[in-house]
């Protein structure tokens, strides 16, 4: 698992216990979170940069949902 994705998992904080809806709320805090930051950046460049970096991460979270799982709180 990478540094970003980490990072990601220590931020966030979940109003749940059931651990699908963890995992769910998770995937939205993940998308929202990167949505911002393309949004705030002025340079397509970075956009695109944000962009890629959201898509590859989104994809790794749902083909690795039990680890996942696992790790966030």
């Amino acid at each position: 698992m990478n540094l970003l994705l980490s990072d990601l998992i220590d931020s966030f904080e979940s109003d749940s216990k059931n651990q699908k809806d963890k995992y769910d709320q998770f995937l939205s805090y993940v998308y929202i979170t990167f949505d911002k930051k393309i949004r705030h950046s002025s340079s397509k460049k970075v956009k695109d940069k944000y962009k890629e970096i959201q898509k590859s991460i989104l994809q790794y979270i749902i083909a690795n949902k039990k680890e996942i799982i696992k790790n966030i709180k």
